[in-house]
């Protein structure tokens, strides 16, 4: 992925886009494990599953993805992110 195509990505990440996103992931899951959606999941459906980057770089625009999406969904109603230890 170029640095392009990771701006573009992380440009996109707008609370009303994300918010379908995660309901769309979460309508995906078996009924009783739709009150949560993990981060892994979400990355995923922004990236479209594309590969963000090898080593240090990949880590670190997966930490972008993940602080972006951590305070678009502060902005969410009813919904809230919570670290997991798993």
């Amino acid at each position: 992925m170029t640095d392009i195509e990771f701006a573009r990505i992380l440009e996109s990440i707008q609370p009303e886009s994300l918010q379908e996103t995660i309901q769309h992931i979460a309508d995906t899951q078996t009924p009783g494990n739709r009150s949560g959606v993990g981060i892994g999941p979400i990355i995923e459906a922004l990236t479209q599953r594309r590969e963000l980057g090898y080593g240090s770089e990949g880590w670190q625009r997966y930490l972008r993805l993940k602080r972006a999406v951590m305070d678009t969904v502060a902005l969410l109603p009813g919904m809230s992110y919570v670290e997991s230890d798993a």
